[in-house]
């Protein structure tokens, strides 16, 4: 896929974004990106506090430490995203924006929508399943662990930004 395709796909989830070519818009291009993500991993926990309302309206308080242990770590992760640093200057304050880079940093971005979406899945599937069940339980363990290495991919984001051209 074509660095255009990229930025592309990025403005159909962003509608509005400037893109990343201009470095006067990059900053802001990098912030509507980043809090459109951060606004997915807040539904997706505020679809969790759904869930613990159900097992408690239920009288099933088994899950709950598990779903709040994961509800804690996707507030983590949109917190984390929403103040991540910002000025990035090795990719943006440069004349003539490194392309390479650039194409990098889409691709990991649009990367992170999908595992977003992916999380919103694994949340549905807790929500398909029901009560304390084995299939609940199964499903949460997957959610956590995909909650886990969520928050480690978001943290290599910066290694992109930081690399040297």
């Amino acid at each position: 896929m074509s660095l255009a395709e990229k930025f592309q796909r990025l403005v159909r989830i962003i509608p509005g974004v400037a893109g990343y070519q201009d470095s006067e818009a990059a900053r802001e291009t990098d912030k509507a990106v980043r809090m459109k993500l951060a606004g997915k991993i807040e539904q997706i926990k505020l679809d969790l506090e759904n869930e613990k309302r159900r097992l408690m309206e239920i009288n099933d308080l088994s899950l709950l430490p598990a779903l709040d242990r994961i509800a804690s770590k996707l507030d983590k992760s949109a917190n984390t995203i929403k103040y991540a640093a910002r000025g990035f200057s090795g990719i943006f304050d440069k004349p003539g924006v490194d392309l390479n880079r650039l194409e990098k940093l889409c691709s990991f971005d649009l990367g992170l929508f999908e595992d977003a979406d992916k999380l919103k899945a694994l949340a549905k599937s807790v929500h398909d399943s029901y009560g304390g069940s084995a299939e609940m339980k199964n499903a949460i363990g997957k959610m956590d662990g995909a909650v886990d290495e969520f928050g480690r991919k978001f943290s290599t984001r910066q290694d992109i930004l930081d690399a040297q051209g």
